[in-house]
């Protein structure tokens, strides 16, 4: 997995030595340990030095209360480095499949300020989408049935760090 970390962050930092004030986003919640890895990388192999903050886009979510919970951390996480407002936000994700959590993190982060620009920056991206959403920035691209779902697990929510395509069943009523 950390190769992975490795080919985006080498992604964005090819983009982000040409821009200025560049801040890290990462939703909540697999999205913000991929962003502090991606930014620790970042640090070391680029020497550039980027704010992380994280983002919690449930409330602004268009299906926030027909959403079944499942065993995620407490939500309501928004941590800012720094101010929006001007500046270049990286969005940053687990998986990309319909749009729609793109679309609520959009809407919170210009509740937050208006950037300059918003970039956005996913781990997996498995097609299907109901949004026009598309990522500028991706670590594994892959073509998902409808009866498929994508898992990251990933420290500090998980035990282990991997991305797992799994069936699923089909609920009986």
């Amino acid at each position: 997995m950390q190769a992975v970390f490795g080919d985006m962050a080498e992604k964005i930092a090819t983009w982000a030595k040409a821009q200025d004030s560049v801040i890290l986003m990462g939703m909540a919640s697999r999205g913000i340990p991929i962003a502090q890895n991606i930014a620790q990388i970042l640090k070391s192999k680029y020497d550039l030095s980027v704010p992380v903050g994280s983002i919690d886009n449930s409330y602004y979510r268009d299906d926030f209360h027909y959403r079944k919970r499942i065993n995620n951390p407490p939500l309501k996480i928004s941590e800012m480095p720094a101010d929006v407002e001007g500046k270049t936000v990286v969005l940053i994700d687990d998986v990309l499949y319909t749009g729609r959590s793109v679309r609520a993190a959009l809407q919170a982060i210009l509740d937050l300020g208006r950037p300059a620009v918003v970039k956005l920056c996913v781990l997996v991206d498995r097609g299907r989408r109901e949004l026009p959403i598309a990522p500028d920035f991706t670590g594994i691209s892959i073509e998902t049935e409808p009866k498929q779902e994508v898992r990251v697990c990933l420290n500090p929510y998980d035990e282990e760090t991997a991305v797992w395509l799994v069936e699923i069943e089909e609920e009986v009523a």
